[in-house]
């Protein structure tokens, strides 16, 4: 999305020389389309309507103009257990006056105005359909919300344009000559009335090309990768504002580390398996010359129903389950992990670090050992192999610890920028040192069963500032 444009003074006579032209044709063209009267979305359209006679229910009507019941239910508020009267007025969803039947998801960023606004209703409509009393209801991104739409589908239309923050002194003149619009497209595409009266910090949405998002201040967009999250998924975050300055923020309890991306910012957020399925606030701020006012939205993390796996150890490991032995060592590889740059140094996918690609132990489940209590979940993704098999780099990266842990054995990390690292455990020897810098596909090591390990085989992390996700997204999607 392109960002608003600040718009630079210049002297009082030489801006009249140069918008003069354009002011007058605009105004001319402005007449025209003011001169046509506003009229409210409720009086667009005459929805066909059906009175109920007696012996007819849901089902007979709703045969009788081949809709749904749940259709016919969403046009006219009508709960399950709502009984029909002869003489009621029924609006039939698909009719004359196109009310359809739909459901909006929510996305990162809408509000109850631009849900309203994609299916030609009002954003008291909407709060009515889902019997919400509150009209400062702020919707929580993936929530489903019934809607009346009048625009003849069940797809919300689009809203285009860019948003524009009036500076002291601005007219609408100025800013619709500044970008070719007539004043009152302006206007009506705010809802406002012509002429518009103007006041320092309004935002307005100016009706051109790209995706529009109703935020506050002066934030253009922001937008969620993936829109739906679940438990152990890499979450990347995008931003773009008109601001100088950096974004920050925080999410599911972390920070948020951004760096400048594709005109804007971008941060990598991991969601661990044990992360408590529910609602989380994502909480944007920032600072230039000036403090960005704060963004906020609910974000649902889900469950992704993780399977427990029950491991046995024999008895000559049994001492390596000591619980102070695993809190010493996550202490230490803490601080390794949790190291962040600014520089990505990987490029594109990242591929699987063996040629053989069976899984003999997904990501995510939590894990007991010898029948006794599932305390940890299972932090990365375990390949089956040999003493020996070839393990290779996942991506491009720096190799910043090579040596032997209690637990996980003979172990390679290396830092792939931006908080990213993959692990390499249970090697039986390796072939980098540290400070290394390795290509994806190089070789690392070879396969092993070091370590607290039952037998041959690679277990591969990948984490995000020291937080475990499925290494397996990478290898399937394009971060950031």
């Amino acid at each position: 999305m392109l960002s608003g444009t600040k718009l630079r003074k210049k002297p009082k006579a030489r801006l009249l020389l140069v918008i003069l032209p354009v002011i007058l044709t605009l105004y001319l063209s402005a007449q025209g389309v003011s001169a046509q009267p506003e009229v409210p979305v409720s009086e667009t359209s005459a929805p066909q309507l059906h009175v109920v006679a007696e012996g007819e229910n849901l089902t007979y009507i709703a045969q009788l103009y081949d809709v749904t019941i749940e259709a016919i239910r969403l046009v006219n508020h009508l709960r399950n257990a709502d009984i029909l009267v002869v003489g009621q007025e029924l609006i039939i969803p698909g009719g004359e006056g196109e009310a359809v039947a739909a459901v909006a998801t929510v996305l990162l960023g809408d509000s109850m105005a631009t849900i309203a606004h994609g299916f030609s209703t009002t954003a008291d409509a909407v709060l009515e359909a889902n019997l919400l009393i509150n009209r400062d209801y702020v919707p929580v991104v993936g929530q489903v919300l019934s809607v009346i739409s009048h625009t003849g589908t069940d797809q919300p239309d689009l809203i285009r344009g860019i948003p524009h923050i009036v500076e002291k002194g601005q007219t609408i003149l100025e800013i619709a000559a500044h970008y070719g619009l007539p004043p009152a497209r302006i206007a009506q595409a705010n809802d406002l009335p012509y002429p518009i009266r103007l006041y320092p910090g309004q935002r307005l949405r100016i009706p051109t090309v790209g995706i529009y998002q109703d935020l506050p201040g002066n934030w253009s967009s922001v937008t969620l990768k993936p829109e739906r999250i679940v438990q152990g998924d890499t979450v990347a975050i995008y931003v773009k504002h008109m601001l100088d300055g950096r974004p920050t923020g925080e999410f599911a309890g972390q920070e948020l580390h951004f760096i400048p991306h594709d005109e804007g910012y971008v941060a990598l957020v991991g969601i661990d398996a044990f992360t408590a399925p529910g609602p989380y606030t994502l909480k944007l701020d920032g600072s230039g010359d000036q403090a960005w006012q704060r963004f906020t939205q609910g974000i649902p993390i889900r469950s992704a129903n993780f399977i427990n796996q029950l491991i046995t150890v024999p008895e000559e490991l049994t001492s390596l389950l000591d619980p102070e032995i695993r809190q010493q060592e996550d202490q230490f590889l803490k601080k390794i992990y949790s190291s962040f740059s600014e520089e990505a140094r990987w490029d594109g996918l990242f591929q699987v670090p063996v040629t053989d690609t069976i899984v003999t132990a997904a990501y995510g489940g939590g894990r007991s050992y010898n029948e006794g209590p599932i305390t940890i979940f299972h932090t990365g993704t375990d390949f089956d192999g040999d003493i020996g098999t070839p393990i290779l780099a996942a991506a491009n990266g720096t190799v910043v610890y090579n040596d032997t842990l209690e637990l996980r054995g003979r172990t390679v990390i290396v830092d792939h920028g931006l908080g990213v690292m993959t692990g390499y455990y249970h090697l039986s020897e390796t072939n980098v040192e540290i400070g290394q810098e390795v290509v994806a596909g190089e070789l690392v090591g070879a396969g092993g069963s070091t370590g607290l390990s039952t037998g041959p085989h690679l277990h591969w992390d990948l984490s995000i500032m020291g937080v475990p996700v499925n290494g397996m997204r990478w290898t399937e999607e394009l971060f950031p």
